[in-house]
């Protein structure tokens, strides 16, 4: 049946290889989910483990901020 072609054994849940863990770059968070290493790994340089941040400030170009 066509429907039927190719369909792969969905049990072969490979017991004969161990499993990996592959230490994330940064110290502390190899037991973070995959989207939050993606996410630190873009801010991150995984070379170097450096990261350059730039603070400003949100009154220079949204005005003083009301109600506090």
């Amino acid at each position: 049946m066509a429907d039927l072609d190719d369909i792969k054994d969905g049990k072969d849940f490979r017991t004969d290889q161990p499993q990996q863990n592959i230490p994330f770059t940064l110290k502390g968070c190899g037991a973070l989910d995959w989207g939050m290493q993606s996410r630190l790994s873009r801010i991150f340089n995984p070379k170097t483990g450096k990261t350059v941040m730039l603070a400003f400030d949100h009154g220079y170009f949204q005005g003083p901020t009301t109600g506090l």
